[in-house]
């Protein structure tokens, strides 16, 4: 599994590369870059509509799973277990990693313990 990468990149800097792309696949990964940044300073929130824009627009296969677990885990955090599970089930259905697939794994355990909590 690749780790979350921490850039040193402002949101100045990916904003303006998100400004600067021009094909979708461009698009996709300044999306899939500017959600990192903002799910990596705890801005989960505001990360999450750039994972499902990165998503929507056809981000890198080879990023596609890591897209719905941090999604997945976004959406945890901001309470939306629902659609967490969802996202969630998608990335363990888009990847053999088998880190991933114990990231994902230990996340549905914690998403049902909050659900079962309600």
């Amino acid at each position: 599994m690749q780790q979350r990468p921490r850039r040193r990149r402002s949101l100045v800097a990916l904003t303006a590369a998100l400004d600067r792309a021009t094909t979708q696949s461009a698009k996709a990964r300044a999306h899939y870059d500017l959600a990192l940044f903002h799910d990596n300073n705890g801005r989960e929130a505001q990360a999450i509509p750039h994972y499902r824009e990165a998503l929507a627009l056809g981000i890198d296969p080879g990023l596609e799973a890591e897209a719905f677990a941090w999604m997945a885990s976004s959406l945890f955090k901001t309470g939306s277990h629902t659609e967490a599970t969802s996202s969630a089930h998608q990335a363990l259905g888009l990847t053999d990693d088998p880190s991933l697939k114990r990231f994902l794994v230990r996340l549905l355990r914690r998403i049902d313990r909050a659900m079962n909590e309600r």
